[in-house]
């Protein structure tokens, strides 16, 4: 319970179940499908709830960030498409164990296709043929296999760096013809993500159903958060644990974390959770992701104006900037995941607990016992 740090399955995973009928139907009906939300969102545990949890349906899951090059993308793609003709390895084999790998292609029912991969992996064929292929045979290999197998690209808008934005519309043209692949696309940036996927000039305009994530229900988080507090008869006032939880603004991660730590204090020391000691739990976890936020500080510093129209956000400051500068700085913070528009003209700070650390006085920023100055 209040899990975080890992995708969360099975009994613990709530409020994204009002997604999952909506995703369910579109993986059924071999629909192509965008998720996006900010990073710690549960786009993650969404996907592990339906391909892992639940085992529906045969997929591969390739995180984008985890390959350096396409070359590297598509080997992984590879990889794991042979897998599914009982194949492991499929490319180190081919580099180093050939003959044995030639031996284990005489048994399944596609071999021309894997002579192909393995004459392309082998002579280090051009990234972008090597990457139409790896997709193309994992098709084939759908088709010999009478089955639709599920691609999940995860944080698929930093694709263009692992080779340039054609590479947009090469995986365009090439998935339109794949029938027996439904592809998956989860991405943290949103305001790149609906560039690609909403943008009438993208050539991905229209290819997938769109479902955003926004922050977990406040009431359904509150009636679970009650729900787990009452069987362990821990005291708490209702009114103060929902504001605690409205206050998180239903932030997955961080409200996961800030409810953890109010069950084990309460249930160490036995004591009823009054507003010190939400307090306290915040300012913990804000403590604890001290290094992650300076990083996000330090990089925005890095950037002309940006520090300082992200302070003016968090503390409700008008900025004097002028306004083609400040629209500039904008745009280019919500390309970072720093800011989501939520109006025209306005903006506001994803991550909460950069916004807390930001309303900080410098002189007031840690109290003599360590914790952070919070008011509920």
């Amino acid at each position: 319970m209040f899990q975080s740090g890992s995708p969360v399955k099975g009994k613990d995973f709530i409020d994204r179940k009002k997604h999952l009928p909506l995703f369910r139907a579109y993986l059924d009906n071999n629909q192509h499908i965008m998720i996006k939300a900010p990073r710690r969102f549960g786009k993650t545990s969404l996907v592990k709830q339906i391909f892992d949890y639940e085992k529906n349906y045969p997929y591969i899951y390739i995180d984008i960030r985890l390959n350096h090059s396409l070359d590297s993308l598509s080997k992984h793609i590879l990889d794991k498409a042979y897998e599914f003709v009982k194949i492991q390895n499929f490319i180190k084999q081919a580099k180093n164990s050939l003959l044995g790998l030639l031996q284990s292609i005489k048994t399944i029912s596609i071999p021309d296709v894997a002579e192909v991969s393995i004459d392309m992996v082998t002579k280090e064929s051009d990234a972008r043929e090597l990457f139409i292929h790896a997709l193309d045979t994992v098709n084939k290999i759908a088709i010999e296999k009478s089955i639709n197998i599920k691609i999940i690209f995860d944080e698929f808008q930093d694709i263009t760096s692992l080779y340039d934005k054609n590479i947009l519309e090469v995986l365009r043209s090439v998935a339109q013809h794949h029938e027996n692949i439904t592809y998956v696309f989860l991405g943290s940036i949103e305001s790149i993500m609906t560039e690609i996927f909403e943008n009438k000039s993208s050539p991905f305009f229209h290819f997938a159903s769109v479902i955003k994530l926004d922050g977990l229900d406040i009431d359904e988080l509150f009636l679970y958060t009650k729900e787990q507090f009452d069987i362990k008869n821990i005291s708490y006032d209702k009114n103060l644990l929902y504001k605690t939880i409205l206050f998180l603004q239903g932030h997955p991660e961080y409200s996961a974390k800030v409810l953890q730590t109010l069950y084990i204090n309460a249930t160490l020391e036995n004591k009823p959770i009054d507003e010190y000691s939400c307090i306290e739990a915040i300012s913990f976890r804000v403590i604890e992701n001290r290094a992650y936020l300076d990083e996000l500080i330090s990089k925005l510093k890095t950037k002309k104006h940006h520090f300082e129209v992200v302070y003016s956000l968090a503390n409700d400051i008008k900025s004097e900037l002028p306004s083609a500068t400040l629209y500039n700085t904008h745009i280019s913070l919500e390309n970072m995941g720093i800011i989501k528009k939520v109006e025209k003209g306005k903006y506001e700070i994803i991550d909460i607990f950069l916004k807390i650390l930001l309303q900080q006085n410098n002189d007031m920023m840690v109290s003599l016992d360590g914790k952070l100055q919070i008011r509920l």
